[in-house]
């Protein structure tokens, strides 16, 4: 007994520690730097970080992101029939919008569809989490990508006076990710988009412009190389060459004879090209999937070869059940 009441009340103090990160020096500066760098005024910043709370379960999960605790069987099932056909109703509900996005960015509409599908199930869960709180979390209690995040956190700020959002209310995932298509906020202010021309860039609540937003990011370049390719492919099936043993996925795009791996089908390959290989946990074969820059493109939404591979599935199924 006397354990769990230590336990606890080492918790409890641990916990109140956190309760106010005003009282933080690195929070402090973070407050000046932002009145100084972007004219915020202090006593703003600080009132809302002073509302901001630290939360532990945040942590725990950068720790065990999903991405690397599922195993590919489980994660493909989210390729599953009520998926698909949500992603058709999707379609046709915003099909207005999906026909601009294509013809604006080339981007196949099945395609942004299962992103949306894969990032909040069409819009059905955004996230939870204050995102005030993943993002002052991350930033001041998660060493590991503390820059990263406190970027995000004063991105998020900048979000918000130009959108004029209440930063307490928006909520996301655990780690601030926001809206139909999970944006982080430097990504949210570079890429989203008005899509319905209201004046406003509200990925959180509008359908329309979360489905520009997708294809603005899919299309958009990065040195030449992010950009969706109109006339590409997304992936073929492969097989691994004889002389290698172990083979890992590659999001660097590489000459076709540079790559571990070659196609099952003969076809030309005259540009640069990433490769996934995807391992089941039963008796199947390792898979193995050339991905032409488009690929790449969705790679750079989420950089998992399991998130990829299951958007590029998703997208295949629901434009066979639109057919």
């Amino acid at each position: 007994m006397k354990i769990y009441l230590w336990i606890f009340i080492f918790t409890l103090a641990s916990n109140l520690s956190y309760a106010n990160y005003l009282d933080r020096d690195d929070v402090q500066e973070f407050i000046d730097f932002m009145h100084i760098e972007h004219g915020f005024s202090k006593e703003y910043i600080s009132r809302t970080l002073s509302q901001a709370k630290r939360q532990q379960k945040i942590i725990d999960l950068m720790n065990n992101p999903s991405e690397k605790v599922t195993t590919w069987d489980d994660y493909k099932k989210r390729v599953s029939l009520i998926r698909i056909r949500s992603g058709n109703r999707f379609i046709k509900s915003y099909k207005k919008w999906f026909i601009k996005a294509e013809e604006q960015y080339g981007i196949p509409r099945e395609v942004i569809a299962a992103v949306i599908g894969l990032e909040t199930n069409y819009g059905g869960y955004k996230g939870n989490t204050r995102v005030i709180d993943a993002l002052t979390t991350a930033a001041f209690d998660y060493p590991r990508r503390r820059n990263f995040f406190k970027t995000q956190l004063e991105e998020f700020f900048l979000l918000i006076r130009e959108e004029n959002f209440n930063p307490l209310q928006i909520r996301g995932s655990y780690a601030g990710a926001m809206g139909f298509a999970q944006f982080m906020p430097d990504n949210y202010r570079r890429l989203a988009v008005d899509f319905d021309g209201d004046g406003k860039k509200d990925i959180l609540n509008n359908p329309a412009d979360a489905i520009g937003s997708v294809a603005n990011f899919l299309s958009s370049t990065k040195g030449n190389k992010r950009g969706w390719k109109k006339d590409g492919f997304i992936a073929i099936e492969a097989n691994s060459k004889k002389n290698k043993k172990i083979i890992k996925s590659s999001f660097k795009l590489k000459p076709y004879k540079n790559l571990d791996i070659k196609a099952k089908d003969k076809s030309d390959f005259n540009d640069e090209y990433i490769q996934i290989s995807l391992f089941p946990n039963d008796d199947s074969k390792d898979e193995f999937w050339i991905g032409d820059k488009n690929l790449y493109a969705i790679t750079r939404y989420n950089p998992s070869s399991k998130y990829a591979m299951t958007v590029f599935l998703l997208s295949k199924e629901i434009a066979n059940i639109g057919k």
